[in-house]
Parts: C-alpha cells; structure tokens; sequence
C-alpha cells in the first residue's frame, strides 16, 4: 500500500509539472483539433506559470506555425519562439520537451531532440524557409510591401541567415528607401561578403546621391564578385554595364573600353555578351549624343576652345558606335536562328547610317573651326 501511494505521488508531481490550462490546451488540439480553444488555454497557461517554457512552444509549434492550423500566422510564431526561449534562460537549465523526437538532419541521418531550446533551433530554419518562399510568391504578384512584412518575420526565424537582408535590401531601394535598403545591404554582407546584387545596389544609391568615387568603388566590388562567382553571362554583363558608366563618368574611358573586351575574351562565343556589350556601347552613344546635341545646338555661340571641345564629343560617339556595330555583327555572325541574325544586321546598318551622320557634324564643326581662324 505504502509503495502505491508513493508511485502515485510521483505521479502527480510528473503531471504538476505542467499546469492545468496547459493541458487543456493540448487536448484540445490534439483530440478535439479545437484552436481557438488550444489558443485560448495555452496563453491563460502561460499567465498561470509564467516560468514553464512549454505553453510558448505550443503556440509557435501547434497553432501558429503549423501548416494545417486555420490560426497560422509567422509573426505570431516567431514571437512565441523568442517567447519561449526567453523564459527558457530564467532558470539557466534547458527546459524539456513534452517528449523527445527523433529528426532528419541535413547530412541524410537522425537525431534527437529533447529540449525546448534545441527543437526551436531546429525547427527555426523550416519556419524561416516557409515565410520566406511565400515572401517570394508575394513578390511575383506584385504585393512587394506584404513581402516584406514576411521577409522581416524571417530575419526573426533565422537572424544569420543573409538571404532574408537581401530580399529586404532590393524591395527597399526598388521603393526608393535608401536608409533601410543600405541597412539591410551592410547587415547581409557582414554575414556573407559574396552577393553582387548587393554591392551593386550600394553603388547604384552612391551614384544617385552624386558620390561617383565611392559608386565606382561599389560597382567594381560587384563586379569583382559576380566573376569570382561565375555567374550568368546576363549577370556578368549587367554589372559590367554599371561598372562601364561609372567608369565612363569617372573619365576612365580606357579601362572601360578594356573591360568589356577583357569580358568578351573570356568567352569569345558566346553571343549573350557581345549582344550586351553592343546595348552597353549604344546606350553610352545615346547618351553622349544627347549631350553633345546641346552644344551643337549653340555652335554659332561657341568659341575655338569649346568647338575642339565639341568636336571630341562626337568622336567619341562615333567610337561609341563603331563598338556597338562592331559587337552586333558578331552576333549576326554567331546566331543561329536567321531572323535573329539579320535583326543583328540590321541594328549593325543602322549604326553605320548614324556614324556617316556623326561625321558629317564634325564636318560642320571643322568649318566653323576654319571660319573663326
């Protein structure tokens, strides 16, 4: 009689453990799948024991962060899990789980998991993937300002993870928020050095902000990046067009120039990077074309020094479209598809049509050059 009694006081020390509410809550889901009910409970659990670590768990784990519960919600479970983590610390011991679980791991084998701490590390990472995939769908369907509500959720599920700082760094300077986009950017690449995109985006806003010197800087580290990553032909060349404007702007006309040949060089067939360098040469045309245009407008105002000036522009510009000719007929030559091909052609032609129309101003600047003599 006496051994039963003393078996059945330690029984009820085991169920004291936890509290009452808490149990409630538990059966309700579990059994009954009743969350409002399981919610209700656990939180009144929580105010009743305010040291029991569990009742937090349950609301991550259970009913906001379950897949199948109709109460999910990421932000709700990511506050439970800091919840539950905090109380954990109060006493300094490892609080434990209802009942160990044995889990996969990443290397294809097993392990177990017997306190709150370590189920949240581990579970951590499945929450993270999952807010931040459906922050990517967002994304897709235009709702960019929910996106990153979910991404600022996600830093929350995995604060090293450098993923979430780089989708929070785009949506921020696509919106025009510098401050935060820059935030974001430096917190990424303090955790990991090797994305481009973010580099580029530090260089975009200094160029914006008229910082040519430290643009060039940025775009250079992107640049620098996206080759020791071997990224795409389409990535490789949308840096080096960044990296060329600045460098254009810089009065490094050279080293652009080499740039982009130092590029083609390393894969002299692949018709991407001719096609690219060719919209980079004829943009940079445009451009200087534009701006040549305006001194052109006012020649019979200008003096000996501003038509050499002048002159030089539309040099340049010819320069300009001799490269892009030179690259679009490369590509003619390389592409397969004949439609394609004489597209090329075609843009090739009409370069050289604009080249003969640069060079008949520059006929005209040097007659004016004569006539002031």
């Amino acid at each position: 009689m006496r051994i039963f009694l003393y078996l059945f006081a330690i029984l009820l020390v085991s169920c004291s453990t936890t509290s009452v509410e808490y149990r409630t809550a538990t059966t309700s889901l579990r059994n009954d799948r009743d969350y409002n009910k399981a919610e209700e409970y656990a939180l009144k659990a929580l105010e009743v024991d305010p040291n029991d670590a569990l009742p937090a768990y349950f609301l991550s784990m259970e009913v906001y962060g379950s897949s199948s519960s109709p109460k999910k919600d990421y932000k709700k479970a990511a506050m439970y899990f800091a919840k539950a983590l905090e109380i954990d610390a109060l006493d300094g011991e490892n609080q434990k789980l209802e009942s160990s679980k044995i889990v996969p791991t990443s290397d294809g084998g097993q392990k177990e998991l017997k306190t709150i701490k370590a189920a949240i590390e581990y579970y951590s990472y499945n929450l993270w993937a999952e807010s931040f995939n459906e922050g990517i769908s967002l994304i897709s369907s235009g709702k960019n300002e929910k996106a990153v509500e979910l991404f600022l959720v996600a830093v929350d599920f995995m604060p090293m993870e450098p993923k979430s700082y780089n989708a929070l760094a785009t949506l921020y300077y696509e919106s025009g928020d510098y401050v935060n986009a820059l935030k974001m950017a430096d917190k990424a690449l303090s955790i990991d050095s090797s994305f481009s995109t973010l580099w580029s985006i530090k260089g975009s806003i200094a160029n914006e902000q008229n910082d040519q010197i430290l643009a060039e800087e940025m775009f250079r580290k992107a640049y620098d990046i996206a080759l020791k990553n071997k990224e795409s032909a389409e990535n490789l060349s949308g840096h080096m067009s960044r990296l060329f404007d600045i460098l254009f702007k810089n009065d490094k006309k050279s080293e652009a120039l080499l740039l982009s040949e130092r590029l083609i060089e390393s894969d002299p067939e692949n018709i991407d990077l001719y096609r690219n360098a060719g919209a980079v040469y004829q943009n940079i045309l445009n451009d200087s074309f534009l701006a040549a245009s305006d001194g052109l407008m006012n020649m019979n105002t200008l003096n000996e020094m501003e038509l050499e000036n002048l002159k030089i522009q539309f040099e340049d510009c010819i320069n300009m479209a001799q490269k892009a000719r030179e690259n679009f007929l490369m590509c003619s030559e390389l592409e397969l598809d004949e439609m394609e091909s004489e597209i090329y052609y075609d843009e090739s032609k009409k370069l050289k049509t604009r080249i003969k129309e640069i060079k008949r101003i520059i006929k005209n600047i040097n007659k004016k050059l004569d006539e002031s003599e």
